[in-house]
């Protein structure tokens, strides 16, 4: 794994994965609910208004039976056999029932009694002003006569012209009563008409939502009560009744005016009658209107609260793993020094663990290992260092021989001297690093030896910035330089003389050695392989220089080397300040 390399992101985020897998269950869950649970809470919220409707309808039903069975008593009453005396008498007692009824009961508008050929033969409505001929036409009068009492035939509603001074809007009842005329047993008719008005007050009573409403039927599908009766008697409006065409007792549908109704059919009593309960579908329904919007706005809540907890939940399980991929992350990047805090579930604590413990060897075996490399490193450069030309100190000694064999003692004194303070500083009590000033004396006792060896074959000059001399450098790095002219630079220069100059200067960062000369320069082709060049006969050569300044400082530091051909070169060495042995 080369650092600073991005961890490559391979299959799918764990956070990711639990706030999927957590979103999916509970929208499974709703789902489930609102295909499953949800209609079947909506068929049970229509049943149940349906069923309240419908117990509405049963009981304007049973409201309308005592009514129905409280006219019929009436009837029943004023029919009963009186104790038998003259017909007269009878006639008296019959009509005091009657006004006795028509007093006790608000609703009763007229009771009469006709003989069988429609003759009045007493009521409480007054003066008679119909015909009999006409009035045995009439249909409550036939049907009285042909069930001889044993029903009582209820009429549609109809205005009332039989008696003068009276028009009412009524319902009238008939049935078949036995009277005596002459001695002999006769059937005549007894009518009760009951005021519209009270029958209708009483259906337009009944509610069934905003706008459904009861109405009621005979047995020949004609409307009894309707609230708009009169509107449909002028045809100003309509009322289908097809749908609960023999239809007793039930609940259907219909649409009308687009809207959907709900018909519920039920039977008064007696009478024939149909009660029929027309509910408004979309009224009806409202509740379930309202529950569905209650149920949007709950799945609302609950999926947000479902995404919050599945967002929580997978922060909470992912935190650990996250921040061992962060530690990671800078272990990634070479940052040893990580410690990973065994947090979490006990799966991550494990691999923290783990981790950690692989950390720990990671360093034991990278500190060995940067012990091993400084070790090595320490040997490369004492080897380098070792590499002294050994051919400067034989030739050295032979022109200290030769001197003294011809009386030149002082002369090979000045040269013993200056190759022991050579010696000296390149062992310099082992030491690896040496001051500026100390570098400086020892390429001087080297351009001594070297001065003497060639004769006037070279000048050189030392020039340095007082600051520089107490700054430390690694030792034994000019010399190589000034030999590497010398011998390349005297042996082409055709007994012309060379002149060297050595040069030290600091920067704010860097401590800077020069080392110019004029003689014949290095040719272009030469040029860029001259540090990599292996060691000849240039003593230690560049090469080993550069190699060990980068070994000691860091590739950033080292030689550069700038020549023209026929003019010179021109060697500057950069080091770091502020080096020192300790390092």
């Amino acid at each position: 794994m080369n650092q600073g390399t991005p961890m490559r992101k391979r299959g799918y985020s764990l956070h990711n994965v639990i706030l999927i897998a957590f979103l999916a269950c509970m929208g499974i869950l709703l789902l489930f609910v609102l295909f499953t649970l949800v209609p079947r809470v909506n068929q049970l919220l229509e049943q149940n208004a349906v069923e309240r409707t419908r117990e509405t309808v049963l009981q304007s039903t049973s409201t309308l039976d005592v009514y129905v069975n409280s006219m019929i008593s009436v009837m029943n009453f004023v029919s009963q056999p009186l104790t038998r005396g003259d017909a007269a008498s009878e006639d008296t007692l019959r009509l005091e029932r009657l006004n006795l009824m028509q007093q006790s009961r608000t609703d009763i508008v007229t009771l009469a009694f006709f003989n069988g050929d429609g003759s009045l033969r007493y009521g409480t409505g007054g003066k008679l002003r119909t015909e009999p001929e006409e009035i045995r036409k009439r249909q409550w009068f036939q049907n009285a006569l042909s069930w001889q009492g044993t029903s009582i035939s209820f009429s549609r509603p109809h205005v009332q012209e039989l008696f003068s001074d009276q028009r009412s809007y009524v319902i009238t009842l008939a049935r078949g009563l036995e009277y005596e005329e002459n001695g002999e047993r006769t059937l005549g008719v007894l009518l009760m008409d009951v005021n519209y008005s009270t029958l209708s007050d009483m259906m337009n009573g009944i509610s069934l939502g905003s706008s459904g409403y009861v109405y009621l039927l005979d047995e020949q599908d004609r409307l009894l009560v309707h609230p708009r009766l009169d509107l449909i008697n002028q045809g100003l409006a309509e009322e289908s009744i097809a749908a609960v065409h023999e239809k007793i007792v039930g609940v259907t549908r219909d649409r009308q005016n687009g809207r959907d109704r709900i018909l519920m059919i039920s039977t008064v009593g007696q009478t024939r009658w149909r009660l029929v309960g027309v509910a408004y579908a979309d009224e009806l329904l409202a509740l379930q209107d309202a529950f569905i919007r209650i149920l949007t706005v709950v799945f609302s809540c609950a999926g947000l609260l479902s995404l919050a907890a599945a967002t929580l939940m997978a922060f909470w399980v992912t935190r650990p793993i996250t921040h061992l991929e962060h530690k990671m992350q800078k272990v990634q990047t070479g940052d040893l020094n990580v410690t990973i805090t065994e947090k979490g579930f006990r799966e991550i604590r494990s691999v923290s663990a783990a981790f950690n413990h692989m950390l720990a060897q990671i360093r034991s075996l990278m500190d060995k290992v940067v012990e091993e490399q400084e070790t090595k490193r320490l040997h490369e450069l004492n080897a380098l260092q070792a590499q002294i030309n050994p051919h400067f100190l034989y030739n050295t000694l032979d022109s200290i021989v030769w001197m003294e064999e011809r009386g030149r003692s002082r002369e090979a004194i000045t040269m013993v001297l200056a190759l022991a303070k050579l010696f000296r500083i390149s062992i310099s009590k082992g030491r690896r690093f040496i001051t500026v000033e100390e570098e400086l004396e020892h390429v001087r006792n080297y351009l001594i030896i070297q001065k003497m060896r060639f004769k006037e074959k070279f000048t050189y000059e030392i020039t340095r910035q007082p600051e520089a001399l107490c700054e430390h450098t690694v030792k034994l790095i000019i010399q190589p330089l000034v030999e590497n002219c010398i011998n390349h630079a005297i042996d082409e220069a055709s007994g012309e003389e060379l002149h060297i100059v050595i040069d030290v200067s600091v920067t704010e960062a860097e401590l800077i050695f020069t080392v110019t000369d004029d003689g014949i320069g290095i040719s272009e082709e030469r040029l860029p392989s001259i540090l990599t060049t292996s060691v000849g006969e240039s003593g230690i050569g560049l090469k080993n220089v550069n190699e060990r300044i980068q070994l000691t400082y860091g590739p950033q530091y080292g030689l550069s080397i700038q020549s023209v051909e026929d003019e010179g070169t021109t060697i500057t060495v950069r080091i770091p300040r502020g080096w020192e042995e300790s390092k």
